[in-house]
């Protein structure tokens, strides 16, 4: 039965989420300031994995879990029988303790049923379905205290705060009923963005079904994917295997890369067959002479008057199916074949770009267990080229795990829906590449690596020649005394770029260096220190360019009683130039992930407060500043704000019946 605890969230799940964010996000590609990825884990924690009933594959979606880790707590139950508790794990032998605390939101035991019957004994048909039952809403208004030039040159039609509503609804957790809506800073309307869904599952053959906004994956994400994915980052492991989940409601604020229609799987013995259909706006920058598309804007932004004529100007019709085959727990299949028309041509700016209006992706791919060995990987046909990732991840040890993966990204393989692997995170073109990495969980802490090798067959935006690069990443995480934690990493990035040199554009290798230590000191149960330092280089030795960047912190998590939870963070920052910036992911409201660029001279500081009044009722309060003593002004066209200080402030409510 489904208890309204069970619904909502803990206060450790948010704590949790957190962690396991900036271990995955601390590699970012740009500034981050969404709710994507944390939409990705608060979905694991709505829907946590039962260890009782799961398989190996299952159990590698945890979040920082590995195939050797897997293996142990598989093994450990074939031994023993089934788990009564999750507490449980912590006799699972050579199953590391910390991998414990960071998939225990994520993770249920589905309890054996030994309970005695009760006779006669008068059964409330209403109190049963409350019982069974939970409601969620989650109301958020953030606001800028400085008010930025679109506004004060009229340029945005719209008011200056953000505001995000979402009400969910579950039962039984067969049924589950979602409405959002959200508006952005300038934008006009409240409810400016809306999405909607009716999802089912497990209810006869029926395996899973959505009404209205959903989201799909298929495989390693080549022709289907989410709108947001994991990347590189400190776990040289978790993040190269993605873990398809067919059909799921759409519950994201972000306004792009989602389907509108239905969706449906069913399940035929060791069959699942799916089947989908969409018809979406997007929107688009269209020629006013010849009505072809040049653009689709991907911000979601509709502030001024030329964002709001793009806004819905083109329609996306996409229907398809799939048939996965699954026999044991050690063999998974899967064929997928969709079909998307636009009611606009794309005009192509070379030979390779995206042209047309209909497009057919055919998809093929595989997961296999043998012994300790996982081979995974997928196919995928867009009617002109052919694009593929393959990979082999070995549980070398119990306590080491060796991984390695190759993918190839046709320059014309255009993905309208795909999230693949590899350098640009999701962009899944114009791409080879060989990525090596290990886990290894020694006597004195884990040590993560990994190697990357890609290259760039043709033309990029960034550089009109073809260009190759390599980087690798070692991170080392260590606690030598109780409540004590070190960690330290280091990060080597080779790449081609374009300079000018004579008035001649010419490719030339870009190197970039970082250093990080961080220390963290639990001095009680109530209050967590958290301090990091890192260095940043970054260097083109063809024109002589060097340039350094320096960040400092000082973190403090307080939590007096059980219903109340204090950060702060102090952040001390100089860079050369945006080139050496260092990225700061920090806590933020419930939901919202916030990873910021330090760059230039300058403070920055922030309070976080959240209060649970009542078991139902969760309060938050964000205010942050950014100092930056010798700017005129902070950030530039239409957000420019005059002057050296950048306040926000948010709150949010959180109710969870």
């Amino acid at each position: 039965i489904l208890s309204a605890a069970a619904f909502a969230q803990t206060d450790s799940s948010y704590l949790r989420i957190e962690e396991v964010l900036e271990d995955i996000v601390q590699e970012p590609v740009e500034e981050t300031d969404n709710s994507d990825l944390y939409e990705e884990l608060e979905y694991l924690i709505k829907n946590p994995i039962d260890i009782n009933s799961s398989d190996i594959s299952e159990l590698q979606s945890l979040p920082g879990m590995d195939l050797a880790s897997a293996e142990l707590i598989i093994n450990h139950k074939n031994k023993y029988g089934y788990f009564f508790t999750v507490g449980e794990l912590k006799i699972v032998e050579n199953l590391d303790n910390e991998l414990i605390k960071k998939i225990s939101p994520f993770i249920t035991v589905k309890k054996i049923d030994f309970e005695e019957v009760v006779v006669d004994k008068p059964i409330d048909p209403f109190s049963e379905f409350l019982s069974s039952s939970g409601l969620l809403i989650r109301s958020r208004v953030s606001n800028d205290i400085q008010t930025r030039k679109g506004f004060v040159e009229g340029k945005y039609e719209g008011t200056k705060p953000k505001v995000y509503n979402r009400l969910l609804i579950k039962h039984d957790k067969k049924f589950q009923l979602g409405f959002l809506s959200e508006k952005d800073a300038g934008e006009v309307s409240l409810d400016e963005f809306t999405s909607y869904h009716f999802a089912v599952n497990d209810i006869g053959i029926l395996h899973k079904a959505v009404v209205m906004d959903y989201i799909l994956e298929f495989g390693q994400g080549l022709t289907l994917w989410s709108p947001y994915g994991f990347s590189k980052g400190s776990d040289a492991v978790y993040p190269v295997k993605k873990k398809d989940r067919i059909i799921r409601p759409y519950t994201s604020a972000t306004e792009v890369n989602f389907f509108r229609g239905a969706a449906a799987s069913i399940k035929l013995n060791n069959f699942f067959v799916s089947g989908f259909y969409s018809n979406n706006t997007i929107d688009a920058n269209i020629d006013s002479v010849t009505g072809e598309i040049f653009s689709t804007p991907q911000d979601g932004l509709h502030r001024t008057e030329s964002e709001i004529r793009k806004r819905n100007s083109a329609q996306e019709k996409m229907m398809g199916g799939r048939i996965d085959y699954i026999t044991g727990k050690k063999f998974k299949t899967g064929l997928l074949y969709y079909q998307s028309e636009f009611s606009n041509s794309f005009h192509p700016n070379s030979v390779y770009d995206i042209n047309g209006n209909k497009f057919n992706y055919t998809s093929a791919y595989y997961d296999i267990y043998i012994s300790n060995i996982n081979l995974f990987g997928e196919v995928a046909y867009n009617g002109t080229s052919v694009a593929s990732l393959n990979s082999v991840q070995i549980a070398i040890t119990q306590r080491f795990t060796f991984i390695t993966s190759v993918r190839s990204y046709p320059r014309n393989f255009i993905s309208l829906h795909g999230f693949g692997f590899g350098e640009r995170s999701g962009a899944t073109t114009n791409e080879f590449g060989i990525y090596t990495g290990f886990k290894w969980r020694t006597p004195v802490g884990l040590l993560n690596l990994y190697y990357d090798q890609f290259k760039f067959p043709y033309a990029t935006f960034n550089n009109p020649l073809p260009s190759e690069g390599n980087e690798y990443l070692l991170d080392f995480l260590s606690k030598p005394l109780k409540g004590f934690s070190l960690r330290l990493r280091y990060k080597y990035e080779s790449k081609d770029v374009t300079v000018t040199i004579d008035n001649n554009e010419r490719l030339v290798k870009r190197l970039k260096q970082a250093i990080r230590t961080e220390l963290i000191y639990n001095l009680s149960k109530k209050l967590r220190l958290k301090g990091r330092f890192e260095y940043n280089n970054f260097r083109i030795s063809a024109i002589n360019e060097t340039e350094n960047g320096y960040m400092f912190f000082q973190d403090i998590r307080y939590s007096p009683t059980s219903n109340f939870n204090l950060y702060g963070r102090i952040i001390f920052f100089r860079t050369d130039s945006f080139n050496s910036a260092i990225y700061e992911y920090e806590n933020n409201l419930t939901g919202v992930l916030t990873n910021l660029a330090m760059f230039g001279e300058g403070i920055r500081w922030y309070i976080l407060l959240r209060y649970k009044p009542f078991k139902v009722f969760t309060l938050s309060l964000k205010f942050s500043e950014t100092y930056k003593p010798r700017a005129k002004t902070i950030s530039s066209g239409n957000n420019e704000i005059e002057g050296n200080i950048d306040n926000r402030v948010s709150f949010q409510l959180d109710v969870n019946l």
